[in-house]
């Protein structure tokens, strides 16, 4: 990405990028670095022409390259959704790919690209097709996005927000100035993160699943409490214990088989910087213990479903938190 950048400057503009990614983010800051480095502000309503990939044909983007620029050195021409155009269609365009006119910066913006199709062929081979994609480790490009906008946050809030968002980069960069709007002058804090940015439901389920891994009973049976105060079901409360159980499982299984981190994490189903933290709660698991641990977790979830004569007893939603609260109890035992 940063060489990408460093070439974009109006003496060193390549006459034609075909970028492809599904991060919205990225796309939206290449195009827009290489439209201020094609054509001045005030010189764009002459010399910027914007065409949408589905419907559109090839002499149209054709017609529109060969256009000469207006008062200017050179014109942008932005394909929008080139990936949508008929694959006839895009074979037309491949002369161009190799004979481009000097006068006209082209920038086709694409989300996944086939690269079956021939077009898509040529404009890898003449490495005008630039594939963006988002960091492996998330943490890193907060930092430094944090540092663009001036944004002084903690290194733990920084994890936390990754934990929360994930690589979606668009929620975190808007995440970013909600924050840096809300902590004002001072550094932005992991409460703030939680305060306002974490789901509370999502809050208290990753609360609960760290105090089991850590074996810390009163801080489980606070998110617990805290749960059933925000009227969370309590099946869902048990699934998705399961879930995260399944991916230590799953994380086990990997290691076992000595996986790298980038296929462990596609096997666990999580981001790699997600891999860390399960990794590290796997340690306190025997394998016979999480498959202990599941087999309560099925017992527990048909209790709940069958809603058995604990229940009339001390009413559903007592007994429903008794019963996970003892829950939680067992698989904190099983952690050694």
């Amino acid at each position: 990405m940063a060489d990408f950048y460093e070439n974009l400057d109006a003496s060193k503009l390549a006459p034609i990028y075909i970028l492809a990614s599904q991060e919205p983010l990225l796309l939206d800051r290449a195009k827009q670095a290489i439209m201020d480095a094609a054509v001045p502000e005030d010189l764009r309503g002459f010399n910027v022409d914007q065409i949408q990939g589905k419907g559109a044909s090839a002499d149209q983007i054709l017609t529109a390259g060969q256009t000469l620029p207006m008062m200017a050195q050179r014109r942008l021409l932005i394909v929008r959704g080139l990936e949508s155009m008929a694959a006839a269609e895009l074979t037309k365009l491949v002369p161009y790919l190799e004979e481009p006119n000097p006068t006209t910066v082209f920038l086709a913006v694409c989300g996944k690209v086939d690269k079956r199709i021939k077009f898509f062929q040529k404009a890898k081979k003449l490495k005008v097709l630039h594939e963006l994609s988002a960091p492996k480790r998330v943490s890193p490009w907060i930092e430094a996005e944090a540092r663009r906008l001036k944004v002084d946050i903690e290194r733990a809030a920084v994890d936390r927000l990754a934990d929360i968002i994930g690589s979606d980069l668009a929620r975190l960069g808007l995440a970013l100035q909600q924050l840096s709007l809300y902590a004002g002058e001072r550094s932005v804090t992991v409460d703030d993160v939680d305060d306002l940015i974490a789901d509370t439901r999502e809050r208290s389920v990753f609360e609960l699943t760290t105090a089991i891994a850590d074996r810390d009973q009163l801080r489980a049976l606070k998110a617990v409490a805290g749960l059933f105060d925000q009227r969370q079901s309590s099946i869902g409360v048990v699934m998705m214990l399961g879930r995260h159980m399944r991916q230590l499982g799953l994380c086990q299984a990997g290691q076992a088989e000595n996986m790298g981190k980038g296929d462990l994490a596609k096997h666990v189903g999580v981001p790699p910087f997600v891999l860390d933290k399960l990794s590290q709660q796997s340690r306190h698991y025997s394998v016979r213990a999480v498959a202990q641990s599941l087999t309560l977790l099925g017992d527990a979830d048909r209790a709940l479903k069958g809603y058995d004569q604990s229940t009339k007893v001390l009413g559903r939603g007592l007994a429903e938190r008794v019963l996970v609260e003892q829950l939680v109890r067992k698989l904190i035992g099983l952690a050694s």
